[in-house]
């Protein structure tokens, strides 16, 4: 800089007081810094965060373990039993940052959360008793396979989408789809002894065997795509996909869960 002729040049102390005062910006700058670390999900693992909980949510770590409650910012362990009572939500974010939600009333079971980058490797299980489930699944190396909630009477395996689960008291559920697609399926249930199927069972007399025949896919599963439904009565037999309607959709849960996503 020229002032009057003459040219300032910065001397050693001019040069130490600039890196001082640089490292105490940057000593400012740390605790924010690390502030934001400590948000980042980490994904070593069987486990889920909580990111948002509304009202009373129990938590069971173990079958014989009483229930507690389960607090914001915790993580739920695979095994684990969560209820949602009356008027309580529930958020978790998964370890590849998926999100799924339970609304009042719901009973579920994190069966397995396992997420293995260096394997490109995703296994996520929930096993919903009852209730309403939402979730945003992301894609991961390519594909959001490896991802299912599953019932007593079907199976729903996720292909990157966003969809959503109602299981009623008498075990029939309805699943929505809003993006990507769906894979509905029955279970296959191991039978009690004497049923058919079991090992130890009865021996029938001498009957009439009929001839093979071929089972179909589609006999075992739905395709449920964007803007489709469909409804799964007590013995997991699934309806034939059809379309639905924002407007015949809309209601509290799916709005909360619309302007949750836009946080996502």
């Amino acid at each position: 800089m020229n002032n009057f002729g003459l040219r300032w040049l910065p001397t050693t102390s001019h040069k130490l007081w600039c890196i001082l005062l640089f490292a105490v910006m940057l000593l400012g700058l740390c605790p924010a810094i690390l502030a934001q670390e400590s948000f980042v999900f980490p994904i070593e693992g069987e486990r889920a965060r909580v990111t948002f909980v509304q009202g009373e949510v129990q938590r069971q770590t173990a079958p014989e373990e009483s229930w507690s409650a389960l607090p914001l910012g915790t993580f739920v362990q695979a095994g684990e039993r969560i209820m949602t009572m009356k008027g309580g939500r529930l958020e978790l974010q998964l370890p590849d940052r998926s999100i799924i939600r339970f609304d009042e009333d719901s009973d579920v079971r994190l069966v397995k959360a396992e997420y293995n980058p260096a394997q490109s490797k995703r296994n996520v299980n929930f096993s919903l008793a009852l209730g309403k489930t939402w979730a945003n699944i992301q894609d991961a190396f390519g594909s959001s396979r490896g991802v299912q909630v599953e019932t007593d009477n079907a199976i729903v395996g996720v292909r990157g989408t966003v969809f959503r689960l109602n299981l009623l008291a008498d075990r029939s559920a309805m699943i929505r789809v809003y993006r990507g697609k769906v894979a509905v399926r029955k279970p296959q249930r191991i039978p009690a002894p004497g049923e058919p199927g079991s090992q130890i069972q009865r021996v029938p007399g001498p009957t009439r065997v009929t001839g093979p025949h071929r089972v179909t896919v589609e006999e075992w599963i739905r395709i449920v795509e964007s803007m489709q439904q469909i409804t799964v009565n007590a013995e997991g037999i699934p309806s034939k996909p059809r379309t639905f309607s924002m407007e015949e959709d809309l209601n509290d849960w799916v709005q909360w869960n619309l302007e949750r996503d836009l946080l996502i």
